[in-house]
């Protein structure tokens, strides 16, 4: 062999014997404004999107933000497809799945409800009472609350691709009632523009911590993000994050029934 044959070979094997350089972790979460959205110039933002960025760099974990269909991203998460789901919580999922995966511990809180046209007659009634009704919920997504009615079918669900959708099923009167977040609806009816005295909350479903679920493998990890999100909410940037998104909830833990956490009324219950 010559003496560039030999180069070759030699520079093949040094190539072969350097380190690998290790790809960002995947952290993956569905589109739901004010916690997870692209912004008009296609960049990732909201409340979730923000605090995890925060977390991962005090974490010193190298990650790559991305937003799927909700039943997509399930599907992702169960092919190990995704290392982290940066907007979850813990009673949203199966006994299977919180076996299955790892948590952090919350660093924030949602609350779900039921929404309904003003005049509906059930918009008073409680889970227990409610016969015969179509609820609209965004596809994949699960309310415990609900399942026993669904199961014995009390109710039924009409399932769509996005919240948007839900609110015009609910004008239109397609369905009874719909399942959303707070903040995701509050955040519907100010950028549709629409009459809040037109919708009246009903039962709640849930009060929800949020918090990142992780693959088993990546447990290691828990101590330097639980750690991360108790210094971001002594220094108060948790709440900063959050009130930067969400102006209404400046000083206040909750809102009054019949009050949207933008301050704008909803119509009362009688």
């Amino acid at each position: 062999m010559g003496l560039r044959g030999r180069f070759i070979v030699g520079y093949v094997l040094g190539l072969l014997m350097l380190p690998a350089v290790a790809e960002p972790y995947v952290a993956g979460g569905a589109q739901w404004k004010p916690y997870a959205y692209e912004d008009k110039d296609g960049h990732l933002a909201g409340i979730s999107i923000d605090i995890a960025r925060r977390v991962m760099k005090l974490a010193s974990l190298d990650v790559t933000f991305v937003t799927y269909p909700v039943n997509r991203l399930q599907s992702m998460l169960r092919k190990g497809e995704i290392d982290i789901n940066y907007a979850d919580s813990l009673i949203w999922n199966s006994p299977e799945e919180q076996r299955r995966y790892v948590f952090s511990k919350p660093y924030s809180t949602v609350k779900e409800h039921l929404y309904f046209l003003a005049d509906h007659p059930a918009r008073c009634q409680t889970i227990a009472q409610l016969e015969h009704l179509m609820i609209g919920m965004v596809r994949g997504y699960n309310y415990r609350a609900l399942d026993p009615a669904i199961e014995k079918r009390r109710l039924t669900r009409l399932e769509t691709s996005k919240d948007e959708a839900l609110i015009k099923l609910l004008q239109s009167k397609r369905v009874d009632a719909i399942a959303m977040v707070d903040d995701i609806f509050d955040e519907l009816i100010s950028s549709n523009d629409l009459d809040p005295g037109q919708f009246v909350q009903g039962a709640r479903l849930s009060e929800a911590p949020l918090v990142f679920k992780l693959q088993p493998q990546y447990a290691s990890w828990l101590p330097r993000i639980n750690s991360a999100i108790d210094s971001l909410n002594k220094t108060g940037e948790l709440e900063r994050i959050r009130r930067k998104y969400l102006p209404g909830t400046q000083g206040r833990s909750d809102y009054p029934a019949g009050a949207s956490s933008t301050g704008r009324a909803l119509k009362l219950l009688p």
